[in-house]
């Protein structure tokens, strides 16, 4: 298909004005302030590298006290260690899994009493996911029948041990309290070693 000649001479009577324009932008910038116009390539914004795998818990270590608010009273806490493996609980766990032992220091500084469960205002992490509290029958993490976080009243102090099931080859990473199931709306962290 040819074009008629009259077309080109009109192509290139808007090419010329066009480069004319581009020519006269690019004169000299001696003495004057640059001139930032929308057609300005955009700023690059460097972003840190993306993290791999679960976050780092954060908290105090194992082996600090630390106050924390429950719904009308204020808890003071311990977590005097983790036993990883606990040897000797009787602790019945699924194949390829290890009993693991959090003992725990706990006293109301009151005003009032407080009353709740220990498996449910305690969580022991592993990586991103939580273990799952088993019954010990027997030994130093021994499940009883009263919970050292039931009806405990105001200047009280109780020390307990709550068992879970960890998976073999890995290590807890931190201990969570949520006083009243975590209905507070508070909660304190110790990480483990």
């Amino acid at each position: 298909m040819r074009t008629h000649p009259r077309a080109h001479k009109h192509r290139f009577a808007l090419l010329v004005p066009a480069a004319a324009l581009l020519l006269a932008s690019c004169g000299s910038t001696a003495g004057k302030k640059p001139v930032v116009t929308s057609q300005t390539a955009p700023s690059l914004t460097l972003h840190p590298p993306a993290r791999i795998g679960p976050p780092r818990p954060s908290g105090m270590p194992v082996g600090a006290t630390q106050r924390v608010a429950a719904t009308g009273t204020t808890l003071v806490v311990r977590v005097t260690k983790v036993i990883d493996p606990l040897v000797g609980s009787g602790a019945k766990v699924a194949s390829g899994m290890k009993p693991v032992g959090v003992v725990i220091s706990v006293r109301n500084a009151g005003p009032a009493g407080y009353d709740s469960s220990a498996t449910s205002d305690f969580a022991l992490l592993v990586g991103g996911s939580h273990a799952m509290p088993v019954f010990a029958p027997t030994g130093a993490c021994q499940t009883y029948i009263q919970d050292f976080m039931n009806e405990l009243g105001v200047g009280q102090a109780r020390t307990g041990c709550i068992a879970y099931a960890v998976p073999r080859g890995k290590t807890p990473t931190a201990v969570r309290l949520a006083p009243d199931g975590g209905t507070a709306g508070h909660s304190a962290s110790w990480i483990v070693p």
